[in-house]
C-alpha cells in the first residue's frame, strides 16, 4: 500500500477511536448527571414527604387538643380511664412477644440497612431535638409573643379544686400535694384576718377601697416601721414590665426612733413625732410627702389618698405591737434607758426563757430590755436618736422574726412573725429526727390560697407583688450563703476550669490588677447559674 493511502488509515482510525472515546465520555458524564438528578430528586421527595409528615402529625395533634380542649373534666377522666385500662390489659406475653419480633427483625437485616436505619434514627432524633429547641425559644420571646407574631398555644391546666388533704390549700388537677406542706410535714399558723376597715378596703367595690387597692405599695411604704432598700429595675424604654422588679440583694433597715435636728419625720419617727395623733391631717401630709405620686395625679384622688393614710394610721396605732412598742420606747426617760438597751428579740420565744439576758419591760408587747450583755448580731438595737457610735440605719437581719413584720404592715397588720430558723417541722422523719422548716417550703406553705382562710394577702395586687419578690429574693440570699459556707463539702476544687483560671488571676494580681476575693462555685443544681445553662 502507497504510503499515502497507510497515512489516511491510520488518521481515519485515530480520529474514529477519539470519537468512541468522547461518546464514552459524554456517556459517563450523562450517567453521572442521571445519577445527581436522581438523587436530588430523591432527597427532594424525601424532604417533602418529611415535611407533609410532619405537617400531617402537627394537624394530627392540633386534632387532638382541640378535641381535648373541648372535652369536660368528666370526658378527660374517662378518656384516660380507658387508656390506663389498655394498657393495662396489654399483658407481658404480648410486650414479650412484641421485643422478639423486633429484635428477630433486626437481625435478618443486613448490616447496611441496619447501619443507614440507625443513622436515620438518630437523625430524626437529633431534628426532633432541634425542632423542640427552636419552638421553646419562640415560646420564650416575649415581645414576640406580647406583640402577637408568635402565636401561642392554649394551655389548660383544669380546674382549681384539688385540695391538699394535710393543709387544704387548693391545688390544680397536675399539682402534688407536697407543693403546699410537703405532705403534712409543714404546718404554719395562717394569718388572722385583718382588722374590719382593712378588709373592707381588700374586697370592697368603692371608690375608696379601689383607690387603696391600686397605692396600696405607696401606702405601705408611707405606713412602715422600716424601710425597704434594694436596686428596683424599670425598663429603659418604658414599654410592658411587671410591677416589682429588683435587681441584687434586698434589705429592710430601721432608723433611729427620733429625726435628726432640721430633717423631716419619716417612717417609725413619723408615729412617736406625734405619739397620740392629734393632728391626723397634718401627719397624713408628711407621710404622703416621703412617697412620689405618678405624674397626673389629680387632687381629688390625692384627697382620698390623704383620708386613708389618716384613717390607717390610727388604725395602725391600736392593733400593731410593733407601732405601740416603738411610741412606748420613745417616750420612756432618758435615764431610764441610759443603762439598757431596748431590743426586738430575733427569736419568739417567752422571756422568762431568757431571764438572765432579756426582761419584758412593763407597757412593752415585743420589745425587750437587754440587761449587762450585747445584743446578738440578728436583734433590732431601737436607738432613741443618731449618734456618732453606730451607722443612721440599722439593717433588719434576714432570719429577723420581724422582717416582714416591720415593712409590711398593711399586710401584717397585727405584726405576726415571720420566718425564723427555730421554726420546725410538725412530723418527725424516719430516724426520729425533727427538722427545720426552710424558707422555701414556708413561703410554699403561705403563698397558697385555702378556702376557709382570709386571702387579703392575695388581694393586695402590687403590694402582693412586692412580697413575692422579697419572698423570692430572701430564698435566693439564703441559698447563695448556704453554698458559699459549704463550699468544701461542694467539692467545689474539682470543678471544670476552675484550676485553669487560678494562674491568670496571680498574674493579673502581680500586674498591679484587682485582688481576686473569695472564690464561690455555683453547682449546676443552682438554678440561672453557668452550670445550670451549661447543663440544660
Amino acid at each position: 500500500m502507497p504510503r499515502n493511502e497507510r497515512g489516511s488509515a491510520a488518521r481515519a482510525a485515530n480520529a474514529a477511536a477519539q470519537r468512541r472515546r468522547r461518546e464514552r465520555m459524554a456517556q459517563a458524564r450523562r450517567e453521572a448527571e442521571a445519577l445527581r438528578d436522581a438523587e436530588r430528586h430523591r432527597q427532594r421527595r424525601a424532604a417533602q414527604a418529611e415535611e407533609e409528615r410532619e405537617a400531617l402529625a402537627e394537624r394530627h395533634r392540633q386534632r387532638e387538643r382541640e378535641r381535648y380542649a373541648a372535652q369536660d373534666d368528666e370526658q378527660r377522666e374517662a378518656h384516660a380511664e380507658r387508656e390506663r385500662q389498655r394498657r393495662a390489659d396489654f399483658g407481658d406475653a404480648e410486650r414479650a412477644a412484641h421485643a422478639e419480633r423486633e429484635r428477630q427483625r433486626r437481625a435478618d437485616m443486613p448490616n447496611e440497612v441496619r447501619d443507614a436505619e440507625r443513622a436515620a434514627n438518630a437523625r430524626g432524633h437529633m431534628e426532633g431535638r432541634r425542632r423542640a429547641d427552636r419552638a421553646n425559644r419562640a415560646a420564650c420571646d416575649a415581645d414576640s409573643v406580647l406583640s402577637g407574631r408568635q402565636p401561642v398555644a392554649r394551655l389548660d391546666t383544669g380546674v382549681r379544686n384539688t385540695v391538699c388533704p394535710h393543709c387544704g390549700a387548693l391545688l390544680w388537677r397536675e399539682e402534688r400535694a407536697t407543693l403546699c406542706c410537703s405532705g403534712g410535714k409543714v404546718n404554719i399558723d395562717p394569718l388572722p384576718a385583718p382588722p374590719p376597715l382593712l378588709r373592707e378596703l381588700w374586697t370592697g367595690d368603692t371608690l375608696e377601697a379601689r383607690t387603696f387597692r391600686q397605692h396600696s405599695r405607696r401606702l405601705n411604704t408611707a405606713l412602715s416601721l422600716a424601710s425597704m432598700m434594694t436596686r428596683e429595675v424599670r425598663p429603659a424604654d418604658g414599654g410592658y414590665a411587671p410591677s416589682v422588679i429588683i435587681q441584687g440583694r434586698l434589705y429592710h433597715r430601721v432608723g433611729p426612733l427620733q429625726a435628726r435636728d432640721g430633717e423631716r419625720p419619716s417612717f417609725a419617727q413619723i408615729y412617736v413625732n406625734d405619739p397620740d395623733c392629734d393632728d391626723p391631717a397634718a401627719e397624713a401630709a408628711l407621710r404622703l410627702g416621703h412617697v412620689p405620686l405618678p405624674r397626673g395625679t389629680r387632687e381629688p384622688e390625692r384627697v382620698r389618698l390623704l383620708t386613708l393614710l389618716e384613717q390607717l394610721q390610727v388604725l395602725l396605732r391600736q392593733v400593731n405591737p410593733y407601732v405601740q412598742d416603738f411610741i412606748h420606747a420613745a417616750e420612756l426617760p432618758e435615764e431610764e434607758v441610759q443603762q439598757q438597751r431596748l431590743v426586738v428579740s430575733a427569736d419568739a420565744r417567752p422571756a422568762d426563757q431568757h431571764p438572765r439576758r432579756y426582761n419584758r419591760a412593763e407597757g412593752f408587747r415585743e420589745v425587750a430590755v437587754l440587761m449587762d450583755e450585747e445584743p446578738v448580731h440578728q436583734d433590732i438595737v431601737l436607738r432613741r436618736r443618731a449618734d456618732a457610735e453606730g451607722p443612721f440605719l440599722q439593717t433588719v437581719n434576714e432570719t429577723h422574726r420581724a422582717f416582714e413584720a416591720l415593712h409590711f404592715v398593711l399586710l401584717l397588720p397585727f405584726g405576726t412573725d415571720g420566718w425564723q430558723p427555730d421554726l420546725r417541722q410538725a412530723v418527725a422523719n424516719g430516724r426520729g429526727d425533727v427538722r427545720g422548716v426552710t424558707l422555701m417550703q414556708y413561703y410554699a406553705h403561705r403563698l397558697q390560697l385555702r378556702p376557709d382562710l382570709d386571702d387579703s394577702l392575695f388581694r393586695a395586687g402590687r403590694l402582693f407583688q412586692e412580697y413575692v419578690c422579697m419572698a423570692f429574693a430572701r430564698v435566693e440570699t439564703q441559698r447563695l450563703l448556704y453554698l458559699a459556707r459549704n463550699q468544701a463539702g461542694l467539692r467545689a476544687e474539682l470543678y471544670q476550669r476552675l484550676q485553669d483560671a487560678l494562674p491568670g488571676d496571680a498574674e493579673r494580681e502581680l500586674a498591679g490588677g484587682d485582688r481576686v476575693g473569695q472564690r464561690v462555685i455555683l453547682p449546676a443544681s443552682f438554678t440561672g447559674g453557668p452550670r445550670y445553662y451549661q447543663r440544660r
